[in-house]
């Protein structure tokens, strides 16, 4: 595997689940969430863990891999393994990216009704102008800009301003950098982009629902889908 996105919808973890998913982090980002008041937001990050726990056993680990998962400041989250991923989530929406060719970045957004003239500090003239009054190129603009701040290590919207995404709807630049954008199907009414480096690779999309993930038993049911897309033409 080169790289891969799963992806799931929201759903309500049961108080076992959430002490048996909980258990499986590193005492420090155990306690961290456990005191988290908002049950909405705790139970998110548990689902992202829940689907990175997912895409690392595919990969031939073993649940114990979640143990050296770290949360630096001011950085992307990191495994002590040779592989690189990227986390997020809105309303009714998680997704998960794994990479072993190198730094990935993911953001998927609800779509809203926020427009490019209500982010001026984010968006250069040119991204304002081509997503105009639209709200769900306002999301496209900013969910590559998300993806490509996290790929590259950054967390903070200072970075993602500095995003250039109008060389193509494809790619976009950082610091001289060139990424690689592909969509992310993540449903109707949601939007997501993937970031990686610009170069050619298979990246495969899978929706797994709630009931293969409340479940420990292997192998996973899973629809996937390849997208050739990320060749370089």
């Amino acid at each position: 595997m080169s790289v891969s996105v799963l992806i799931t919808s929201e759903f309500v973890i049961t108080p076992t689940l959430e002490a048996e998913w909980l258990d499986r982090l590193p005492p420090l980002r155990r306690t961290e969430i456990s005191r988290w008041r908002d049950d909405r937001a705790r139970q998110r990050s548990l689902l992202g863990s829940r689907l990175l726990a997912e895409g690392l056993h595919r990969l031939g680990y073993s649940a114990a891999a979640l143990t050296s998962l770290r949360y630096p400041p001011q950085s992307r989250p990191t495994l002590d393994l040779p592989v690189n991923f990227s986390l997020s989530h809105c309303d009714g929406r998680i997704v998960c990216a794994l990479s072993t060719r190198g730094p990935i970045g993911i953001d998927v957004e609800g779509l809203g009704g926020l427009t490019a003239g209500e982010f001026r500090l984010y968006l250069s003239a040119a991204e304002r102008a081509w997503a105009g009054r639209s709200a769900r190129r306002f999301y496209s603009v900013w969910t590559r800009k998300e993806a490509v701040a996290k790929a590259a290590g950054s967390r903070g919207l200072r970075d993602a301003a500095r995003v250039d995404t109008t060389l193509t709807d494809q790619r976009a630049a950082l610091e001289g950098r060139l990424w690689h954008t592909p969509t992310v199907p993540v449903g109707r009414g949601y939007v997501a982009h993937l970031a990686l480096a610009d170069e050619p690779c298979d990246v495969t999309f899978e929706h797994i629902g709630r009931q293969a993930l409340e479940r420990d038993a292997r192998p996973i049911a899973r629809d996937a889908s390849v997208a050739p897309s990320c060749a370089v033409l």
